[in-house]
């Protein structure tokens, strides 16, 4: 969380001085903007500092960045540590984050229960039994729940299986793209490797492609 405290206070001061040092802006424009960007990194680094997992005898509360959740104990299925799909693409990012999942399907982060704040074996062990003793004796799992959970954990990881073939294939495409300018092909081949075929055909038909395949086996696996 300091972390990204600091980059929102740096990056502010940094936007501001090169607006307000810029010679070509008009002050309709660049008061406006200052005000707006103040005002967005003013609510993000207070929505920030907000944010909170707690825990009773009847719930668990969740207060994100724009709503707060409430979980009572009976309506919980499942709590999982997971691993946290954005740390690939950032290298101070949570390893390892929790989530809680409700009786709608919904899977809800519990902010600061990562690795990066605390043990998350241990907070996970004491957030189980709490569960296990508060939601009743009578408690069982709701299957409906059970199967939204599965197929919303399918699209997730449809999507990013998608994004991951959309990087991959970006540098074989543009060498496809670029084989007509070293390789003698027939017009209507060389017509189809344009840049706008190929990137603007290829990529989207990469992403659906994997995305659909991954999720069907998915759902499939069960």
């Amino acid at each position: 969380m300091r972390l990204f405290l600091w980059v929102i206070a740096v990056g502010t001061v940094s936007m501001l001085g090169a607006v307000l040092t810029a010679d070509d802006l008009p002050a309709s424009v660049t008061y406006p903007f200052v005000i707006a960007w103040v005002a967005l990194m003013g609510w993000l680094f207070y929505a920030t500092l907000h944010c909170s997992t707690t825990a009773d005898i009847k719930s668990i509360r969740v207060r994100g960045m724009v709503r707060r959740r409430r979980l009572a104990w009976e309506d919980i299925q499942d709590i999982r540590a997971e691993a946290n799909p954005a740390a690939a693409m950032q290298s101070h990012a949570a390893q390892v984050i929790v989530h809680a999942y409700g009786r709608d399907g919904s899977k809800v982060l519990l902010p600061f229960l990562d690795d990066l704040h605390v043990n998350v074996e241990r907070e996970l062990g004491v957030l189980l039994e709490a569960w296990e003793e508060l939601r009743g004796a009578d408690w069982a799992p709701d299957p409906d729940a059970a199967v939204l959970i599965d197929r919303r954990n399918a699209r997730q990881a449809a999507m990013t299986a998608g994004f991951v073939a959309l990087m991959l294939s970006f540098i074989p495409l543009t060498v496809l793209m670029l084989l007509p300018l070293f390789v003698d092909m027939p017009g209507w081949l060389e017509s189809t490797l344009q840049p706008l075929t190929v990137m603007g055909v290829g990529l989207p038909l990469i992403f659906a492609l994997t995305a659909v395949t991954s999720y069907r086996a998915r759902v499939r696996n069960g």
